[in-house]
């Protein structure tokens, strides 16, 4: 664990903003050709040139108006533009033809968040949560906009009574059940295609209609109660149990009202879109009678505004260029043959706003080195990290920043003691500046630290020295 001359060693990044959803975008043959007018909007939008990118995308809804994909774009380029309320029209949409879209559910959270009726947007979040549970994404959310009405008391705008009836999920947890019992022949098929029959004809589950085939099939086909029981454990997404479902009515083994088809007209739709309209306009009235106060959903645009105002009290750039030979060599003691190497860490405050803590996780990159064994000249050797409140006694200086600390670059540290800086977020999600979750930040502090203390790179992709790491945002919409 010598201390070679200075050398700043960088944590690279492997850029994957997946663009899921343009997956969808499935388009008619047209002499406009929309799906290359669509991959030319993304272009602007991951520059972040929201309004070159939205103008394509209503030159695509001309085409064909109701595009999933386009819409949802439109939706997450007009909330980047704090377009709220033209942002959830948008998600409104395509929930209208989607109920279950995990996207435009966040973000109609969102844009009610940003509109101040959190109530309102905490609905959506639960119901995004219910899609996609382990989304960390939609967890911060969620405790973000819960903390947020614990804090501030307000009267929520009167929802429309027939919009209340609009539904935002499709298929409750509270169905695995049955259809878990019903795999496992705890209850017979009779009484499972009773109770989907109840479900489907009361509008529990969304299914999209499909027509019954004049030949109807004699009993249950095997696959069908198999997929019942992976999607009944979350092997599954929502869509491949549906189709299980859509075979059972189009062979007749389940019988479903017709009257009662989910399908909704034109005439229909049209008149939920005027209503909720109207109560946009409502909430915009109140917002500006109660001169309400709104704490922003996603803080990630409030943290960087508020870093570069600050910029060199936030970061340690000058430092960065100073060679690590002027920083202090870390101590070390002999216990039982083995080296105990201590090292002394100055922490810089983390920038105005930041809403998630750093500092915590620091510990456990701090207790993750101190629990190996490491060597060094062929001993043994241990460390030991201690905080100081005074820099010129540290042996290494630990900062968190939201500059650009070089393409694709997540950190870097001197070798053996000196900076380490630490990248809180990017711009290669949504098209915009979002922080990255804890759980990442935490990752490449410990990689850094790893450098801090005399490590470097290996090609063991199990390795937290492993030079490659794929970070997960805490607020994108499309991560």
């Amino acid at each position: 664990m010598k201390n070679n001359t200075m050398k700043i060693v960088y944590l690279s990044i492997i850029i994957t903003c997946v663009f899921s959803i343009a997956t969808e975008a499935v388009f008619a043959q047209t002499e406009e050709e929309p799906e290359t007018m669509f991959n030319e909007a993304k272009e602007y939008f991951v520059k972040g040139e929201y309004k070159e990118a939205l103008t394509i995308y209503d030159d695509i809804l001309e085409i064909v108006p109701n595009n999933i994909s386009t819409l949802k774009m439109k939706g997450i380029v007009l909330s980047n533009l704090e377009e709220h309320g033209s942002s959830l029209k948008q998600f409104f949409k395509v929930l209208q033809h989607k109920p279950n879209d995990v996207v435009s559910l966040t973000g109609m959270g969102v844009g009610f968040g940003n509109l101040g009726e959190y109530h309102e947007s905490i609905k959506y979040f639960e119901a995004a949560s219910n899609e996609k549970p382990n989304s960390a994404v939609i967890n911060n959310y969620k405790n973000f906009i819960n903390k947020v009405i614990a804090k501030y008391p307000y009267v929520a705008t009167e929802k429309p009574k027939n919009l209340e009836k609009v539904p935002i999920t499709s298929i409750p947890e509270w169905v695995r059940s049955i259809a878990k019992w019903w795999s496992e022949s705890s209850i017979e098929d009779k009484e499972f295609n009773s109770a989907l029959t109840y479900l489907i004809e009361n509008n529990i589950i969304q299914i999209p209609p499909v027509k019954e085939l004049n030949q109807s099939a004699e009993k249950i086909p095997e696959w069908v109660k198999n997929n019942a029981g992976w999607w009944a454990d979350k092997q599954i997404d929502d869509d491949t149990f549906v189709l299980g479902i859509q075979y059972l009515i189009e062979h007749g083994l389940v019988k479903v009202n017709s009257q009662k088809d989910s399908q909704k007209s034109q005439e229909e739709l049209d008149y939920e879109f005027y209503l909720f309209e109207k109560y946009l306009r409502d909430i915009s009235n109140n917002i500006s009678k109660e001169k309400r106060y709104i704490e922003y959903p996603n803080p990630s645009q409030d943290v960087i505004k508020k870093f570069l105002r600050d910029y060199i009290k936030w970061n340690f750039e000058q430092e960065v260029k100073t060679a690590s030979e002027k920083f202090p060599d870390p101590t070390y003691t002999i216990d039982n043959g083995t080296y105990i190497i201590h090292y002394k860490v100055f922490i810089n405050e983390q920038p105005t706003g930041l809403p998630l803590d750093h500092v915590s996780t620091l510990k456990n990159s701090f207790l993750f080195w101190q629990e190996q064994e490491l060597s060094t000249d062929n001993q043994k050797a241990r460390i030991e990290f201690e905080v100081t409140k005074l820099k010129h006694e540290a042996n290494v200086w630990v900062t968190w920043v939201v500059r650009n600390i070089g393409d694709g670059v997540l950190g870097h540290a001197h070798i053996g003691k000196g900076v380490v800086e630490v990248t809180l977020g990017d711009y290669n999600c949504d098209g915009s500046f979002q922080l990255y979750d804890v759980q990442s930040v935490e990752t490449i502090m410990t990689h850094e630290l790893g450098h801090s203390i005399g490590l470097k790179h290996t090609d063991d992709k199990n390795n937290i020295m492993y030079p490659s790491f794929t970070p997960s945002y805490a607020y994108c919409l499309l991560s």
